[in-house]
């Protein structure tokens, strides 16, 4: 293995290009409900609101902004909620206006901010094309062995690699391609899940399809299992389209765009080759010697990231093999320290730049 630096980029990443934070992604996904006219829904919205303020004030003093996570995290609380109050009413679930039906309208709303997240994301990711001066002053530092984690969905990484004529790929095996890996750890706007039986007829590079000792191609489908669903990657001039149209794509079911969603338990599952990005991903940091982070909170809707990185952390731990430096690079680097010491051992070393990733002197900090 001759990964010796890894690198786990977060929304703060991004963020110096031009795309929102996951508290800036509340306010697209709330406009995007006031176009659609759902009252109802912003009232209900209000509501969560001030609650989840009223506590950040009890246990800090001030508001905060409401992370996008955190409001979809919540929100499953209102709707159990009314579920268990269903209990008490003296008619049944469908019989118009009950608790029951108001919970199965919380989750609609629910999905409907998955929905809209693709499209808010894609919308954004062109107004940030311009800022992609930034991102390509820290890819200009990487090196061929260099591995990048990133929890972002965008391309903005991508786009820069391809625009220096930097060899890049996703890491997937059957991907067959060579040079840096982008690990999408939570997906990817430019990726599409389709029935294995459809995808020939894009013309999209494969990058994911998983082999079956016990199938064959005319075995499709195979009872909603991961065999019956591949993973493809959408050329650029598509990937809007793609998005715009894709509950139009299939009779039977949508077409999903390749992206994991919201809230601490993302379904990844569903998305064919995630197995693959993690191991892949926790391979590499077990060999890391050097860890930059950059602009990633390890927030606790990050819970399954800190999990297995913890374990791969303590497996070194117990073979005195922890990495000789972790780079933490964050505005709140001083407030985030303990997350990532929890996660990679009091006794590995971490220098913290309090700095956005735009105010890095990349040259300097990577080599030149």
């Amino acid at each position: 293995m001759s990964t010796k630096r890894a690198f786990i980029l977060g929304a703060g990443f991004s963020k110096q290009a031009g795309l929102p934070l996951a508290t800036e992604l509340t306010t697209l996904i709330l406009d995007k409900f006031r176009e659609y006219e759902l009252d109802e829904m912003l009232a209900w919205f209000d509501w969560l609101e001030k609650r989840i303020n009223w506590l950040e004030k009890a246990s800090s003093g001030t508001s905060v902004s409401i992370n996008i996570e955190q409001v979809f995290d919540l929100a499953h609380f209102d709707a159990k909620a009314l579920y268990m109050k269903q209990h008490r009413c003296s008619i049944g679930r469908s019989a118009g206006d009950t608790p029951w039906n108001d919970a199965e309208s919380i989750e609609t709303w629910l999905s409907y901010m998955e929905h809209d997240l693709g499209d808010i994301i894609w919308e954004e990711q062109k107004k940030a094309e311009g800022g992609l001066g930034n991102i390509s002053r820290f890819s200009e530092h990487l090196k061929a062995d260099d591995v990048i984690l990133t929890f972002n969905y965008d391309t903005l990484m991508e786009n820069s690699f391809s625009k220096l004529n930097t060899d890049w790929c996703y890491g997937f095996e059957q991907e067959n391609s060579t040079g840096i890996q982008i690990l999408k750890m939570h997906g990817s706007i430019n990726w599409l899940v389709v029935p294995r039986n459809k995808y020939i007829n894009f013309g999209y590079p494969m990058l994911f399809k998983k082999q079956d000792a016990n199938r064959s191609e005319s075995d499709w489908p195979s009872n909603e299992e991961e065999w019956d669903y591949v993973l493809i990657k959408v050329p650029d001039p598509y990937v809007g389209s793609r998005i715009e149209n894709r509950a139009l794509q299939s009779s039977e079911k949508p077409y999903l765009v390749g992206i994991g969603g919201l809230g601490r338990y993302k379904p990844l599952e569903k998305l064919p080759g995630m197995g693959e990005v993690w191991s892949n991903a926790m391979r590499f940091l077990r060999h890391a010697e050097e860890v930059y982070i950059v602009g990633f909170s390890l927030s606790p809707f990050d819970a399954m990231a800190r999990l297995h990185l913890g374990g791969v952390m303590c497996n070194r731990y117990e073979k005195k093999d922890l990495p000789k430096m972790i780079t933490l690079i964050d505005p709140r680097a001083s407030k985030l320290k303990d997350n990532f010491l929890s996660v990679f051992g009091a006794e590995t070393p971490m220098e913290i730049y309090e700095q956005e990733a735009q105010e890095v002197d990349w040259s300097s900090l990577l080599g030149g």
